[in-house]
């Protein structure tokens, strides 16, 4: 009975040790996925901003 108990324990440990690295690895995705987000949410801006200059100074010098 005795080494039932301690084998069901190991079994226990690593469940839980496993659940905290599948929980730790989620969480990096995320945060890789979200930065990767920003980054292109703020490059999307800033060829947003100079395209629109410069096709602003060709609807402007054009008429």
């Amino acid at each position: 009975m005795t080494h039932y108990a301690l084998a069901q324990a190991v079994t226990v440990a690593q469940d839980l040790e496993a659940k905290g690295f599948l929980g730790t690895v989620g969480k990096i995705a995320a945060a890789t996925i979200i930065f990767f987000i920003a980054v292109g949410l703020i490059v999307g801006l800033i060829l947003g901003f100079f395209i629109g200059r410069a096709a602003g100074r060709r609807q402007g010098s054009g008429s």
